[in-house]
């Protein structure tokens, strides 16, 4: 399986080379290679099917995109800009859990992700793999939702963010369950 998923990855990143994030020059108006150019929905899509063909291969159950998450995940991004250090503290000293709560997800944080650097998303995807902790996160089996998220900076640098979590049945279905 590990062998299925290296060629995977591989593949990916190959394929990434094409999309891969510049810095670009400045023109005025946008600068070529800013990764909003690129969209933030197929973005998001491709890093939650390159991690869910992994999950899927181990019988692991495939996460779903959360709106809330990715909330959550753009306003630490930006959060971590403004404290120039990728960590998984807010400036206010919020945990991803208070983050995540706040942006409107009902349920549990599992894990969460964060990195700085100039690479596209899927050798962002790559480093976290490599890291055992972020691996575990990201291949939790109780994870069921996942948000995604980052900032540029103008000189190109990008923060990145990946929450993981599980999310809790709604009030009423708890209700009805008991």
């Amino acid at each position: 399986m590990f062998r299925l998923s290296a060629i995977f990855i591989s593949l990916i990143l190959t394929v990434s080379a094409c999309a891969e994030v510049s810095t670009g020059t400045y023109d005025g108006n946008a600068r070529s290679g800013d990764i909003s150019s690129f969209g933030s929905g197929g973005i998001r899509l491709r890093h939650l099917d390159a991690i869910n063909a992994m999950r899927v291969e181990r019988g692991i159950q495939p996460l779903q995109l959360s709106a809330e998450l990715n909330a959550a995940a753009d306003t630490h991004a930006r959060d971590m800009k403004a404290q120039q250090r990728a960590w998984n503290f807010g400036s206010d000293r919020t945990s991803p859990q208070e983050r995540a709560t706040r942006a409107g997800f009902n349920g549990i944080v599992r894990g969460e992700n964060v990195a700085e650097t100039f690479k596209s998303e899927f050798l962002v995807l790559q480093t976290w793999l490599d890291d055992p902790a972020s691996r575990a996160s990201i291949l939790d089996p109780l994870a069921t939702h996942m948000g995604y998220g980052w900032y540029q900076q103008s000189n190109g640098k990008l923060w990145w963010v990946e929450i993981l979590g599980q999310a809790l049945p709604e009030p009423e279905v708890m209700a009805e369950l008991q």
